[in-house]
C-alpha cells in the first residue's frame, strides 16, 4: 500500500483499540495518523475524520474538559473558513459534541447555549440529537449519562462502530512511536 495511505491503516488500528475500550492506544494511533495525513492528498478530509475519532475516544474515556478544549479550538479554526454549508454543518456537529460534554459535566446552561446556536444556524430538524437534547434542557430535565448514551446510539453519534472498521488493513504502531 502507498505510504500516503499509511495513516489510514494506523487509524483503522486505532479504531479497533477504541472498540476494545483501550482509548489510550486508540489516541496514540489517531494522533500519529493525523500527523501522517497532513502530508498527503485529501489531508483536510482525513484530518477532520481523525479529529472526530480523537474527540470520541476522549469523550468515552471521560476526558470531557479536553474534548471541550478540542472543540473550542476546532470551532475557532472553522470560523476562519468560508462559511459554506459543509463548514456550517461540521461546526454544528462539533458544537453538539461540545454541548454533550457540558451535559456530562452537569453544566446544562453551557450546553443549552451551544445547542441553541446550532439550531439557529442550521435550523430545526437538521440535527436530531441537538433538537431532542435542547428540548429536554429547555424543559428543565436533568439528563443522565444513560439517557444521553441511548440518544447518541439511536442517532449514530459515534463514528467508530464495528461495522465501519476494516480490521484487514489495520496496522499497529511500534511501541516506541509516540506522536505526543
Amino acid at each position: 500500500m502507498e505510504t500516503n495511505m499509511l495513516h489510514y491503516r494506523i487509524a483503522e488500528r486505532g479504531k479497533i483499540h477504541a472498540l476494545d475500550k483501550n482509548h489510550k492506544e486508540a489516541l496514540r494511533h489517531y494522533k500519529e495518523a493525523m500527523k501522517l495525513a497532513q502530508q498527503g492528498e485529501d489531508s483536510e478530509l482525513f484530518y477532520q475524520h481523525y479529529s472526530q475519532c480523537v474527540m470520541e475516544s476522549l469523550e468515552l474515556s471521560g476526558a470531557h474538559d479536553q474534548v471541550i478544549s478540542f472543540c473550542e479550538n476546532y470551532r475557532s479554526f472553522l470560523q476562519e473558513k468560508e462559511q459554506d454549508v459543509l463548514v456550517r454543518k461540521h461546526n454544528g456537529f462539533v458544537s453538539e459534541r461540545q454541548a454533550i460534554q457540558h451535559v456530562l459535566k452537569e453544566e446544562p446552561e453551557e450546553a443549552k447555549e451551544l445547542l441553541q446556536e446550532v439550531q439557529k444556524d442550521l435550523g430545526k430538524g437538521k440535527q436530531p440529537i441537538t433538537d431532542e437534547l435542547l428540548g429536554w434542557l429547555q424543559r428543565g430535565y436533568k439528563v443522565n449519562r444513560d439517557q444521553l448514551t441511548r440518544l447518541q446510539k439511536k442517532h449514530n453519534y459515534f463514528i467508530v462502530r464495528k461495522e465501519s472498521v476494516n480490521p484487514k488493513i489495520a496496522m499497529d504502531l511500534p511501541e516506541g512511536v509516540s506522536p505526543f
